[in-house]
């Protein structure tokens, strides 16, 4: 499965366009620069936000989240649940 980049992209939108950044974090990742697990449980948290924000259940869209991802219902509540994700996601939303 390949990784999500798009909260690292998200990162870099200010500092450059959308094509260098996503340039950027394929970089990154094939020189193992980029913690993969970290952008993947950051992706899942996203993906459950934007699922809310627009006014879907959170037990429905945690449920979605694991099966679009191909992870446990407990991943993706570890993932939405873990306060450095929702720490980034604040910072995404500024």
């Amino acid at each position: 499965m390949p990784i999500d980049t798009r909260p690292f992209e998200r990162l870099l939108r200010d500092l450059c366009p959308p094509v260098r950044a996503r340039r950027i974090a394929d970089r990154l990742i094939r020189a193992n620069l980029l913690d993969t697990t970290r952008l993947r449980a950051l992706a899942l948290a996203l993906y459950v936000d934007e699922q809310t924000t627009r006014g879907r259940a959170k037990t429905e869209a945690l449920e979605q989240a694991a099966i679009d991802f191909n992870c446990s219902y407990s991943t993706a509540c570890r993932a939405v649940y873990d306060t450095s994700n929702q720490k980034t996601i604040k910072l995404l939303q500024k």
